[in-house]
């Protein structure tokens, strides 16, 4: 079997409206009813904006060695569980007493944070604060819509003729080509995170990132940065799927890692990792103005 067959005959959806894609439970079905997400307690966002309420995906990347796995690919999945443990981590026994402000902006310079994490004291004023970002992986390729189409139907094992019948429509090839970013980690969340962290270190807050392991694993590839001996700035706080299905439904998403680095040390090891990428832009600009042999 090709990677390319063995993908069109697995169904890609692995979670639903924060359920597993084949749980039949009590939770999962009023979530499906409801179309509400059970980590922001709140409609799916996904749902709402582009009609969509899938989760995480499967997939076996070049990156796996071919071996498939459950990418999360809704930053919200990241929400609940693993942003708790970034409160606790950070307030320790005073996280009970946190307030959670999502989506905080700022006009100069212009940036948004996923979460911040304060405190107060009886006046109401700002006692602690850390901030928060949650970072799942982007689909690239065709997408999971007709997929998609068919667990709402109830017709999950009929998904492959729903690509069928769109690419009939559509008069395109009849194939399955979705995949995810990995690319994109680095290349938007690296960036990222030295531009906000240096932001948040001039103003002496904290900033923790939230993301699944496996994509963390390949930025670290990428940004080589030292683990701090005393001091630091930036916290990376990884989850991943251990395989397990909870008694509601849901899918187990266990910690599986807690790296801190300085953001000194971190745009030290991002500058050299651009720097490497040099030599392929200029082949590239060759090649573009045809001065290869």
């Amino acid at each position: 079997m090709t990677k390319a067959a063995g993908r069109e005959q697995v169904f890609p959806i692995v979670e639903a409206f924060g359920y597993a894609a084949d749980a039949d439970t009590p939770e999962s079905r009023a979530a499906r009813k409801t179309q509400t997400c059970p980590f922001t307690r709140t409609l799916c966002e996904k749902m709402v904006q582009y009609r969509y309420g899938y989760c995480s995906l499967t997939y076996a990347a070049a990156d796996d060695e071919n071996q498939r796995r459950t990418y999360a690919v809704c930053d919200h999945r990241l929400d609940g569980g693993p942003v708790d443990t970034a409160i606790v981590d950070h307030f320790g026994a005073r996280a009970k007493y946190v307030q959670i402000i999502p989506e905080v902006s700022i006009a100069e310079p212009r940036m948004s944070f996923d979460y911040s994490a304060i405190t107060l004291d009886a006046s109401g004023t700002i006692t602690d604060v850390a901030v928060i970002e949650t970072q799942a992986i982007d689909i690239r390729g065709g997408g999971v819509g007709p997929a998609w189409r068919a667990w709402l139907d109830g017709s999950s094992d009929r998904w492959r003729e729903y690509y069928t019948a769109e690419a009939l429509t559509k008069k395109r090839k009849d194939k399955v080509t979705y995949g995810v970013n990995m690319a994109n980690i680095y290349k938007r969340l690296g960036l990222q995170v030295a531009v906000k962290g240096t932001f948040l270190k001039g103003i002496k807050v904290p900033l923790y990132v939230v993301m699944q392991h496996r994509p963390f694993e390949y930025l670290r590839r990428r940004i080589t940065f030292q683990e701090a001996n005393g001091a630091w700035d930036l916290t990376f706080m990884t989850f991943d799927y251990t395989g397990k299905k909870n008694a509601d439904g849901t899918l187990e998403f266990a910690h599986v890692q807690t790296i801190r680095s300085t953001l000194a040390d971190y745009v030290a090891a991002m500058t050299a990792a651009s720097m490497s990428d040099r030599g392929a832009f200029l082949d590239r600009i060759k090649r573009k103005a045809g001065l290869t042999d």
